[in-house]
């Protein structure tokens, strides 16, 4: 390929859902020149509907709040989980711990909140390229120095001082360079679907997630979303799911029946929506960064849905990512070092995360049980439900280690 054919730019990132479209923003703001490149044509389906409020800083950082409250995207101030018997605990209410209107967020659907992202980035000046494919990261002397893409005038290279994996599942360095892996004790598969006309929470409760837990110490979830349409998906271990069949279908439509509590919420429902699902859910890449080279998003690691985790830790990775590689390019140094300087305050927040995560899983745990023990914890179990994690949390982990081993 020949130098002519070649462009350069600082800062290419793959991807352009909510973790690209912040990191690029933000930098493209920073005054760096970033370029998107999205192997799809938005908007586009995605799973994974659920923000939780400490969301709020990083979209009020983008400047997206004014669009959020304009949306049609129902507001979510709660959550509360369900027992196998249908007994409901209270709601979990964000305000407990949080004033104002950092107390509530928003259940998404992700197509119009991707494009809402993505068109946010272009218009602050970031250089978007649709339906084009990164074919390969490029390494010169272990550091990234751009990529081989494909798209519709053909294959180029794109030179970049930084090169941003926000990829999501496909984890594009991760698995160019081998890194990526199960989460040890960790093996969840997940189906789901959507329905219209179900029996939704209303007042106050309206618009919360619910968490229907099943004997087998799976669970459901059920997020109602624009339009009167509901998400509602099961996780729980593939050897459960797929013991009886291995086709998504029949093993979600079973075990909605199976779930007393849901079946009752969708009996006058319609399902609208294709089965899909996931045989294996968690993974992670044992390193992260790299010289030249950076992982935000999904496209570092994925845990479980649970607690709705999934967008808080791809906006704010992203958040937190920008900054250290705006710190990097402006020093002229875009080692590892300088741009994972990010990564010890994001581990220990994910650390957290992971622990709670754990512990529901463990069928000797019950939470409960836990807030009976120690309820003066009840405020800080609401700051992981609304994300609050990035900070000192020692005090609730040696708590829960008293009653479940870590992971």
């Amino acid at each position: 390929m020949t130098k002519s054919s070649r462009q350069t730019v600082d800062v290419i990132v793959i991807g352009g859902g909510p973790a690209g479209t912040t990191v690029s923003t933000l930098l493209q703001r920073m005054g760096h020149r970033c370029l998107i490149l999205e192997k799809s044509s938005f908007p586009r389906y995605h799973i994974g509907e659920s923000l939780i409020p400490d969301t709020f800083h990083t979209l009020e950082r983008l400047g997206l709040l004014p669009a959020m409250r304009e949306s049609a995207f129902p507001v979510k101030r709660s959550v509360r989980f369900v027992s196998p018997s249908g007994t409901a605990s209270e709601p979990f209410f964000f305000s407990e711990t949080i004033d104002g209107p950092r107390a509530s967020t928003w259940q998404v659907e992700r197509s119009e909140f991707d494009r809402l992202c993505l068109d946010h980035a272009a218009q602050a000046g970031v250089e978007v390229r649709q339906e084009t494919r990164v074919k390969k990261v490029l390494f010169e002397d272990d550091r990234a120095v751009g990529v081989l893409a494909e798209g519709a005038q053909g294959e180029v290279r794109i030179d970049a001082r930084v090169v941003v994996d926000a990829s999501g599942g496909a984890t594009k360095i991760g698995t160019q360079l081998g890194l990526r892996g199960p989460v040890p004790g960790l093996k969840k598969a997940s189906i789901w679907s959507y329905y219209r006309g179900a029996r939704c929470s209303q007042g106050a409760d309206e618009g919360e997630t619910l968490l229907l837990t099943l004997p087998q110490r799976g669970w459901f979830w059920f997020i109602p979303l624009p339009d009167d349409v509901t998400s509602v998906g099961i996780v729980a271990d593939p050897e459960y799911l797929f013991a009886e069949s291995r086709d998504l279908s029949r093993a979600f439509l079973r075990e909605v029946e199976r779930c007393a509590p849901l079946a009752d919420r969708l009996r006058s429902a319609q399902r609208v929506g294709a089965i899909r699902g996931l045989r294996e859910l968690a993974y992670l890449n044992h390193q992260t960064c790299g010289d030249g080279w950076v992982m935000v998003g999904d496209a570092r690691a994925f845990l479980d849905p649970i607690y709705s985790s999934g967008l808080f830790l791809a906006l704010s990775s992203a958040e937190m990512a920008a900054d250290c590689i705006h710190d990097a390019l402006a020093a002229g140094d875009v080692s590892a070092s300088r741009l994972g300087a990010f990564e010890p305050r994001l581990t220990a927040g994910v650390d957290t995360v992971r622990r709670l995560i754990h512990a529901f899983y463990d069928p000797e745990f019950s939470f409960p049980e836990f807030l009976r023990r120690y309820p003066e914890q009840r405020p800080a179990l609401i700051d992981c439900l609304v994300g609050d994690v990035y900070k000192d949390m020692s005090v609730f982990i040696d708590c829960l280690e008293q009653m479940t081993s870590p992971p």
